[in-house]
């Protein structure tokens, strides 16, 4: 019988019970409902509604399970772990459950899954980070064709381009560490919704889980799932910076001719031998769309929920388990990729001039030696129906200006000089590309640091946790592996 179904006498039909069952998804959050029991176990003994030899008995049992691994029967985690616990404990394990509900014990597991997987998605996000700015010195002053609307539009370095991509990533990081502070508080103690009428220390709960403090209406604990939805948006935004990335790679990798892909992240054809295929690429832009539609799912079933808890919620898991390890392995796969990718130098600065891609900038002569914008604009544009000096000085006398002389002609066909020009902040010029390569590299390490200080905080809450464990059991944890 179903620890749960003691009003019920009937056990749940098979097929409800596949529809409305957990378990195949619930693996996800097995180890953080370990911790979640442990904790709540030594609140009630902190509190004295359990004593320590109950305590002694109920938390030797959870540690068996957890040796043991994920239960195969129940409707889902929560109530395997308990039943097993039960059959372990006794007497004594049927008190674990005392002044909490499942509704506050699943909430508390997806905080603490949703806070892992943000922390292992901003150190994948730091890895990308790091590649592309080793890119960025490495390819410091290779000049290349710069897009708009997917046409050549003007010369810019690679240096700079790889930087945009940089600063896309780094905000997805940001937006990690932004979404951990809303995640990393405490539902447990909630109960169903209402609270308990057993007195607890909510907040020594909080510190045994790394957790930064508790939501503090009980209500609002068990019913809110934004953090949820938060985590996935997290994801979303993050793989929809991959995805653009992606296309890039498919697209230079394609006629554009500006890389050779590396072959641990190529495959071939199978019925056509010569072919080199940006299949890895391509997934991870595929992948974008599945988490877009976990977002959308997750709002959708989120959007209408009257309060407090309803079961549509468990619906909304595997879109958070899904998305955040998908994001993760495509940060490290395109990390791999973008490493060990060879960029064609030649072929780059070769067409960076292509599609009279310096036109801008002869126009932007023409208005310093005078002309306004427009009228300059309107001459370029002539120019560019018929390329070469003879041409611009005819065109330039037919309007009545100086001509442009011929050595600033040629000077403002090189695309070098013109990517050099561009010295304003944020622009191409040698020295304003080398000052944001140089603030990128400080501010990767300050963000790795504050990282670092997140996940040590943490990892030091759940040593405490199984440190009060070990107190309470009289023997080391750490010393027998536990």
């Amino acid at each position: 019988m179903s620890v749960v179904r003691s009003r019920l006498e009937k056990e749940m039909d098979k097929f409800a019970l596949a529809l409305t069952s957990s378990l195949e998804h619930d693996s996800n959050i097995f180890y953080y409902d370990i911790l979640v029991d442990l904790a709540h176990v030594l609140t009630l003994l902190k509190a004295g509604h359990i004593s320590k030899e109950e305590a002694t008995k109920i938390l030797n049992a959870v540690l068996e399970v957890r040796g043991e691994g994920m239960p195969e029967d129940g409707e889902d985690v929560h109530e395997a772990v308990e039943a097993k616990v039960i059959e372990k404990a006794g007497d004594a394990g049927m008190k674990m459950h005392t002044a909490r509900s499942r509704n506050d014990e699943v909430a508390t597991c997806l905080r603490l899954f949703a806070r892992d997987s943000l922390i292992h998605l901003a150190y994948s996000l730091l890895e990308l980070r790091e590649v592309l700015i080793k890119r960025a010195e490495e390819n410091f002053d290779v000049v290349m064709p710069g897009f708009t609307h997917l046409q050549y539009a003007q010369p810019t370095r690679l240096a700079h381009h790889l930087i945009a991509f940089h600063d896309m990533i780094e905000r997805d990081f940001q937006r990690c560490i932004d979404a951990f502070g809303r995640v990393n508080l405490c539902p447990l103690g909630s109960a169903a919704f209402a609270s308990t009428s057993f007195p607890l220390d909510r907040e020594y709960t909080a510190r045994l889980l790394g957790f930064n403090g508790v939501i503090e209406n009980s209500e609002d604990a068990v019913s809110s799932r934004d953090f949820l939805i938060e985590s996935i948006f997290v994801a979303t935004s993050a793989m929809l910076t991959l995805s653009r990335i992606a296309e890039e790679v498919i697209l230079w990798a394609s006629e554009f001719n500006f890389v050779e892909l590396p072959d641990e992240y190529a495959s071939s054809s199978s019925i056509m031998p010569q072919k080199k295929n940006p299949d890895v690429a391509e997934i991870v832009r595929a992948r974008t769309g599945k988490l877009l539609g976990n977002l959308t799912a997750a709002t959708a079933i989120y959007k209408a929920m009257p309060l407090a808890y309803n079961r549509d919620f468990q619906e909304m898991n595997p879109l958070l388990y899904e998305s955040m390890k998908s994001v993760e392995l495509g940060c490290e796969v395109m990390a791999g990729m973008l490493e060990k990718v060879k960029f064609k130098i030649e072929v780059m600065e070769e067409k960076a001039g292509k599609g009279f891609s310096v036109a801008t900038h002869i126009a932007e002569e023409l208005v310093r030696m005078g002309v306004p914008f427009r009228k300059a604009h309107r001459i370029v544009g002539k120019l560019s129906l018929n390329l070469g000096y003879e041409n611009l000085r005819r065109i330039m006398e037919d309007e009545g200006i100086e001509p442009m002389t011929e050595d600033d002609f040629r000077r403002c066909m090189d695309v070098k000089e013109v990517v050099e020009s561009r010295k304003n902040t944020g622009g191409t010029a040698g020295s304003e590309v080398r000052r944001m390569v140089e603030s990128r590299i400080s501010s990767l390490q300050k963000d790795v640091e504050e990282l670092r200080e997140i996940a040590e905080k943490i990892s030091s809450s759940i040593e405490v946790l199984y440190g009060e464990v070990s107190r309470v059991l009289n023997r080391n944890l750490f010393s027998s592996g536990v």
